[in-house]
């Protein structure tokens, strides 16, 4: 072994805490990298394969009801390979062991042969016999969440008439790999399921022998999307066309390409806070060795290495901090990712979805560590390589002393002496303790980015359930019917008070921009759900005119006062151009409201409504819903707590896993960045505080001039760490991932958040402190004070 490589061994070894802590920061960031991007790459490459297997449709239409051979004239839009029509409905369904009514989406499938879209893939048991109307497939979601064995018999209410569904099989299928039931954002397994039956059986049931309400189409690779979706919905709009999609717009499909489009995001600002302070560090640390070791520097090159041996000399210094970094954090990759698609197989429903950690995700994460030590440390090297060795010999020019701010405005005589002296060290290195600061601030900003999304969620969730929505349970119909139907919905058991809404689908435009949705009529004077402006006070609905959300008003790009063109997508399908009347804030949806007389004059329709809120007696809930699965115009009942119960559930066991990962990551960045600040203190003042001892100075005295720099410098990051921490939250709901037409994610951080992030810091400031104290403590007085200036 070359005597310059023992060299390099022997230096690490002396440095081993501080290098192991710079290659813990780099691990970290190589881990999020290479463990973001693989889950990344899992999850695109999974749907990739599930979607080509099992034909996963591009456009997908809802109608009122079309004759099947509506389905050739789709089959000849250019750019259609391939039309799948289906019946698909919604029922109420009876789960034994379950207090409250399931909703079930009903999808069928041919009688013969295999859907030639959106196919499903049998799990367990076996298809639905052609002819065997009582024969279903379920969900292998629902079949877990309800330990349903083949065999199991549902209760359903189809069409008005009590049916008992045999269990013969779980299936899963693209279209619903996240399935939520509608209007929710949160999938709950237990209340919610997808329910197949052969297509005769369900036709039959609901009177749909011949005819079709969905249809999903497989276009060509150069197929325009838009032009097909228009034509479509030219076709259908004569049999109550709902207005086609296309896949970005499909609910599973949304879902997922927005997870991913977060990863991006998260694998993009994450992991270079983390290299850009392993930089930082490796610039402080090794311009602190080429420093102290100038005469060593000196003496190399007067017995004839060249300039270049001794640049590789401390390039594989570095290259030690870079191997050892980067093979715990490819661990911490394999770690990451398997916990993370681990957590998504929960949510994503795929047939599989393994760690697809390839060689590019590996390369890269290594490069940019690479190139994060090339940049600390190039300065430190380069000044090795052209440092004379006459000029190295030397000892080097001693600092310039100059007053410091403090004492040219007159102020240090009210501080204590090691105050000044603190100071006075900070301001002599301003760049080094700039660089401090920002190492610290990011570590702090870092906490508060990983933990905001959970105070965002919640307080999602409190506005929507605490300040708009004030039902306990949300009932809908099958079909539009006279206002009078509310007082029998008045009369089920446990009903304290109910009112009334109408939900119309129709199209929105204003100008070239267009909107499929639908407006939601509510009474004037409704107390179980509240418009709220944009600082989440009470709205008074407008007798007139529409509401629209703050999204939806983006979308079309219109406001207060605006005309927009109401295209109604039922009944005569009439087009009225009607005004915004308000502009209201949501985070779930883009929702468009009216008065529900107004809404009804507009539709040249006598008063009716399609659903209906409720307050219940908590007491009678189990009879009510016993009552609910008995009566055939329900088409569902959603409970207001079951959704709180579910979102939670959701937030709890995933995004608090991941929250609590991240917060571990933060803590080895504030340990990295501080325990390296307080070590290079004591290395570079060990003189100064051994004299100051021998001079009489207690310990303690000592201990707090140490500590002195390293307090001031978390007191100027943390702040600053602060802020930097809700400017990046900022950019974060802002990207394309987090506002949507589906959610928007709004900027809120919680007081404990705040506290979490400055607590992390203070503990990783009381963990490095303590390991500089008791390294003073075993300082040999007389050898440092031996050693040369």
């Amino acid at each position: 072994m070359r005597a310059l490589d023992v060299k390099v061994l022997r230096d690490a070894a002396r440095m081993r805490s501080q290098l192991v802590a710079i290659a813990l920061v780099m691990a970290c960031g190589v881990g999020l990298y290479v463990g973001m991007r693989a889950t990344m790459r899992s999850l695109e490459v999974s749907r990739t394969r599930y979607y080509a297997h099992e034909r996963f449709g591009d456009a997908f239409v809802s109608l009122k009801r079309a004759p099947e051979h509506v389905a050739r004239r789709l089959r000849e839009i250019p750019g259609v390979q391939a039309v799948q029509t289906r019946v698909v409905a919604e029922v109420t369904l009876d789960v034994p062991g379950m207090m409250e009514a399931a909703i079930g989406r009903l999808v069928s499938i041919p009688d013969r042969g295999r859907p030639l879209v959106n196919d499903v893939r049998l799990r367990h048991g076996r298809m639905p016999l052609p002819g065997h109307r009582r024969e279903v497939l379920v969900s292998e979601a629902f079949r877990d969440a309800h330990d349903l064995r083949l065999g199991a018999e549902l209760g359903a209410v189809i069409n008005g008439k009590h049916e008992r569904l045999r269990v013969v099989g779980t299936a899963l299928s693209p279209e619903f790999i996240y399935s939520v039931a509608p209007g929710s954002l949160f999938p709950d397994d237990r209340r919610f399921g997808i329910v197949w039956m052969r297509r005769e059986a369900l036709a039959t049931a609901f009177d749909m022998d011949g005819a079709f309400n969905d249809a999903s189409l497989r276009l060509a690779r150069d197929a325009r999307v838009d032009a097909v979706l228009e034509r479509a919905d030219r076709i259908l709009d004569r049999y109550g066309g709902l207005g086609a999609i296309a896949r970005k717009d499909q609910i599973s499909a949304f879902f997922i390409d927005n997870e991913l489009t977060q990863l991006r995001t998260f694998a993009l600002m994450v992991p270079v806070l983390f290299l850009a302070v392993t930089a930082f560090l490796l610039n402080v640390v090794v311009g602190r060795i080429v420093a102290t070791q100038r005469g060593q520097i000196g003496v190399l090159k007067a017995f004839g290495y060249a300039n270049r041996d001794v640049g590789r000399h401390y390039a594989k210094l570095v290259g030690v901090v870079l191997a050892v970094g980067c093979v715990l954090g490819l661990g911490l990759a394999v770690w990451l990712g398997s916990t993370m698609t681990r957590l998504y197989v929960s949510v994503y429903r795929f047939p599989e979805l393994p760690l697809e950690l390839g060689a590019r995700e590996v390369i890269e994460g290594v490069g940019l560590s690479a190139v994060a030590a090339a940049a600390g440390t190039w300065a430190a090297i380069r000044r090795s390589v052209t440092l004379p060795p006459a000029e190295a010999m030397r000892p080097p020019a001693p600092a310039a002393y100059r007053p410091t701010v403090i004492e040219r405005l007159g102020l240090s005589a009210w501080l204590p002496t090691a105050a000044r002296m603190v100071l006075r060290e900070i301001e002599r290195r301003p760049l080094r303790a700039a660089l401090s600061v920002a190492g610290i601030a990011a570590a702090t900003a870092l906490t508060i980015f990983n933990m905001f999304t959970l105070d965002s969620v919640r307080h999602m969730l409190n506005v929507q359930f605490g300040l708009a929505q004030h039902e306990d349970v949300q009932l809908t119909l099958f079909e539009p019917r006279a206002t009078g139907a509310l007082a029998e919905l008045e009369h089920l058991p446990g009903v304290l008070h109910a009112e009334p809404y109408r939900t119309v689908p129709v199209r929105l435009r204003a100008g070239p921009r267009v909107r499929t949705g639908a407006i939601t009529g509510i009474p004037r004077g409704a107390t179980l759900t509240t418009l709220l402006d944009a600082e989440l006070r009470p709205v008074r609905l407008p007798p007139d005119g529409l509401v629209l959300s703050r999204k939806l008003a983006e979308l079309l790009a219109v406001g207060h006062g605006a005309t927009v063109r109401v295209e109604v997508l039922e009944g005569d399908r009439s087009v009225r151009d009607v005004r915004v009347a308000r502009i209201v804030e949501t985070f779930i949806g883009t929702t468009a409201h009216m008065e529900l007389a107004a809404l009804s004059r507009l539709l040249h329709e006598p008063a009716s409504l399609t659903g209906s809120w409720l307050t219940v007696d908590d007491a009678r809930l189990p009879e009510l819903h016993a009552e609910v699965k008995r009566t055939p115009v329900i088409a569902g009942v959603t409970s207001r707590d079951t959704v709180l119960d579910a979102a939670r559930t959701m937030l709890d066991e995933n995004l608090g896993t991941w929250i609590t990962i991240s917060l571990g990551f933060s803590l080895v960045m504030a340990l990295g960045v501080l325990y390296n600040t307080v070590r290079i203190t004591l290395a570079e003042r060990a003189r100064d505080l051994a004299s100051m001892r021998v001079l009489g100075f207690t310990g303690e005295e000592v201990g707090a001039i140490l500590l002195g720099e390293m307090a001031v410098l978390v007191a100027l990051a943390t702040p600053l760490g602060l802020a930097l921490g809700r400017l990046l939250a900022g950019v974060l709901v802002r990207s394309p991932g987090f506002d949507t037409e589906q959610f928007r994610l709004p900027l809120v951080i919680a007081p404990a958040t705040y506290a979490l992030a400055v607590g992390s810091i203070l503990a990783a400031t009381a963990v490095s402190g303590w390991s500089a104290l008791r390294r003073l403590r075993r300082m040999d007085l007389t050898e440092v004070l031996k050693s040369a200036e």
